[in-house]
């Protein structure tokens, strides 16, 4: 392996690193370097490529031929899915058989018949914080429980289930070594997962209902309905995926109004900015950091020799802050010329199939914010979370002000 021993010795999975907020200086600077950039081996995690170049990580993402996700996709091998594989961890043709069952139940026209679920879902959100009698944690109240409230619903998860959702999802998805289960409480989160998904699943074989499981749990592939495995995987990933992402992209988002007071001004002035401030949020906050590939064989990336098997990280908030693609990218700006050609849901095969779900979720919240005339106070010092997967926050402390 050649390696350019002159660049700064950088490790992007450094804990404190990330719990301070560098994880983007630290990318700029592996960016400023004209090809992959290997961060080496460590106490954290094995060694692998770095991309965060907003065209590196395109061309990466789209080269699912050549870099595959069937090994895993986290820098460290560990899967949310347990023992199963799921379509986070898979690649063509399995992946796109198996993805396509849910596509046309997520797809943005059918998205809108959730709407008004995701307006109530919302609005008992908004009635909560308003409750609450000074400060309190914006994660534990809000931003936490609406993915989960959501994804249940759209599961079709009986409403008193939906607190749940929220434990397994908290269980399972939990990155920060701060916050993290250890090894046999997770197993049991799955486990509890996989035997109420099961039920659920045997109960809308026999009547099919209007919901994400019926879907599943009825879908047929070329070697018949899914076996228990795929049906278990896709599940838990469901819940896994339904949370991160919309859960740190509100906080985020909250976060980024509370920065830039100017932004939110011309929000309350004209609510039609909130699409174009969600698809601002989706970048500058970039709540799915990074995803890893593998390489299947020797390739060149840039004028970096990359040989079969090494790990290939895609650093999609990198790349969302790529200065040769977005002016000023260090700013939040929701009012950017031309369309914003973010990397927040990925690229390629693997663009997020909860994409529509996630931007209905966040435009509703924000839009039912400012119908209130809510704003959401940072009054001390958030937590982040320390991992290079996502862009989040365990603790965000906040105070609800009534505007009008």
């Amino acid at each position: 392996m050649s390696v350019d021993n002159t660049v700064p010795r950088i490790d992007h999975l450094d804990l404190e690193a990330l719990g301070d907020g560098l994880a983007l200086d630290n990318l700029a600077a592996t960016r400023s370097y004209d090809r992959p950039y290997w961060n080496p081996e460590t106490a954290n995690g094995p060694g692998f490529w770095t991309l965060s170049d907003y065209q590196g990580v395109k061309d990466a993402a789209n080269d699912n031929a050549r870099l595959s996700s069937a090994q895993g996709t986290q820098v460290v091998d560990r899967k949310v899915e347990g023992k199963y594989s799921s379509i986070h961890n898979m690649d063509d043709p399995e992946h796109g058989e198996l993805k396509m069952i849910a596509m046309s139940f997520l797809r943005s026209r059918k998205i809108k018949q959730w709407q008004s679920a995701i307006e109530e879902i919302v609005d008992v959100l908004l009635d909560d914080s308003a409750a609450q009698p000074g400060e309190f944690d914006l994660v534990d109240i809000v931003t936490a429980r609406l993915p989960m409230m959501v994804i249940a619903r759209v599961l079709g998860v009986p409403k008193e289930d939906a607190p749940k959702m929220v434990d397994w999802a908290n269980r399972m998805t939990s990155s920060d070594p701060d916050e993290r289960v250890d090894t046999a409480a997770l197993e049991e989160a799955r486990n509890e997962v996989m035997d109420y998904f099961k039920k659920l699943t045997e109960e809308r074989r026999e009547v099919p209902q209007d919901d994400l499981v019926s879907v599943i749990a009825n879908a047929e592939i070329q070697t018949g309905k899914l076996s228990w495995g795929q049906l278990a995987a896709y599940y838990i990933v469901l819940v896994a995926a339904g949370n991160e992402t919309t859960r740190h992209l509100v906080s985020g988002g909250i976060l980024a109004l509370n920065d830039n007071p100017e932004a939110l001004r011309q929000m309350q002035q004209d609510h039609g900015l909130v699409i174009r401030a969600v698809e601002e949020m989706i970048r500058f906050v970039s709540p799915v950091a990074a995803m890893r590939r593998t390489a299947l064989e020797d390739m060149t990336i840039g004028d970096q020799h990359i040989k079969a098997g090494d790990r290939v990280v895609l650093f999609f908030n990198g790349a969302n802050r790529d200065p040769e693609v977005f002016e000023d990218p260090d700013t939040f700006d929701i009012n950017r010329h031309g369309s914003n050609q973010h990397l927040g849901f990925g690229s390629g095969v693997h663009f997020c199939l909860g994409s529509h779900l996630a931007r209905a979720e966040v435009q509703t919240f924000f839009t039912r914010m400012l119908d209130r005339g809510y704003r959401f106070d940072v009054v001390g010092e958030p937590t982040r979370v320390r991992h290079y997967l996502f862009t989040g926050w365990s603790h965000i402390p906040v105070k609800l002000t009534h505007l009008t």
